[in-house]
């Protein structure tokens, strides 16, 4: 019956450690996603200016790793709004409202106009980027001793 107590413990830090590789394994692909966010929309303006294409073939053409790093499961997609649609978004509420409204204005007028949105909501998405890029290091550390200090603290008061 003595053993029970230092299992417990045991597993309490346990607990506490795979909640901090979990929560920053989160922290990684929220960061790797807004950046796939980044690539796709200027693999967009890119085939948009060089060579005109519908967004449907374009995401169709576009390379399998950014689509992976936005969280795309889905191979077929008419365009960008049904792409969001289908995928789970772990970037920051404002950089899914900018894509949301980047995937409704997408495709609806000639291909000047594209460019200017392209621009735009480019301007808007990568600075958010940039944060989560540098926020990254700090909240990584931080997901990952919060979670094995609360699990100490929980060990401590049950001793």
């Amino acid at each position: 019956m003595h053993y029970f107590k230092p299992i417990g413990i045991v597993l309490i830090l346990a607990c506490g450690v795979m909640a901090g590789v979990a929560f920053a394994a989160f922290e990684r692909r929220r960061c790797r996603q807004a950046e796939g966010f980044v690539a796709l929309l200027r693999h967009i303006r890119l085939q948009i200016d060089c060579f005109s294409l519908p967004v449907g073939r374009i995401l169709a053409s576009c390379d399998g790793k950014i689509l992976a790093d936005c969280g795309v499961e889905t191979a077929e997609l008419p365009d960008l709004s049904a792409l969001l649609a289908g995928t789970r978004l772990y970037v920051p509420e404002e950089m899914c409202r900018l894509l949301h409204d980047f995937g409704a204005q997408l495709g609806t007028s000639y291909r000047l106009e594209q460019l200017r949105c392209c621009d735009y909501f480019l301007e808007r998405i990568i600075p958010i980027c940039d944060r989560l890029r540098a926020d990254l290091p700090k909240r990584e550390r931080m997901v990952l001793i919060l979670p094995m200090a609360i699990a100490a603290i929980l060990v401590l008061m049950l001793l």
